[in-house]
């Protein structure tokens, strides 16, 4: 019986690699040459919009008088019982910028829910192909590629 055991052990341990490379190639973002043209597209359009929307939000905060270094201390502390050592003023200054901060950060989800629609493309999608190309060293060569092109 001893025997019988040593070999069905074996066999378990092989079909599970099997069902676990079966589940890991099914899971696996299969990346096509358009969905990777979409990508880069999608890409290039959302550093655009995300640069200008971060230039827009640190000159609302320098135009408040708030250092920038501040203003993200302040906001890092939002989320936890440590409070940077800053004038209230400060604060006041904070509480003042927040709604326009929201609203530019808002206009970028929308323009980038744009982006991804007008590159047939979800936010799960992007973030499927950008975890795969992490991966691959292939495709970071051919969106290198195509990036140049576009840019």
């Amino acid at each position: 019986m001893g025997i019988i055991q040593n070999k069905i052990k074996p066999m378990k341990r092989i079909g599970f690699l099997i069902a676990f490379f079966v589940f890991f190639t099914a899971n696996a973002q299969e990346v096509t040459d358009y969905d990777l043209n979409n990508f880069a597209k999608a890409y290039v359009q959302m550093v655009k919009l995300n640069t200008k929307a971060q230039n827009e939000m640190a000159k609302l905060i320098e135009k408040e008088g708030l250092d920038l270094e501040v203003y993200h201390a302040i906001d890092e502390s939002k989320d936890s019982e440590f409070e940077p050592d800053v004038p209230e003023e400060d604060f006041d200054k904070y509480n003042k910028l927040q709604p326009k901060i929201k609203k530019i950060q808002n206009e970028l989800e929308k323009d980038v829910e744009e982006v991804f629609a007008k590159n047939e493309l979800t936010k799960q999608k992007y973030s499927a192909i950008s975890e795969r190309v992490k991966q691959d060293y292939l495709l970071q060569a051919k969106l290198h590629k195509i990036l140049e092109n576009i840019r």
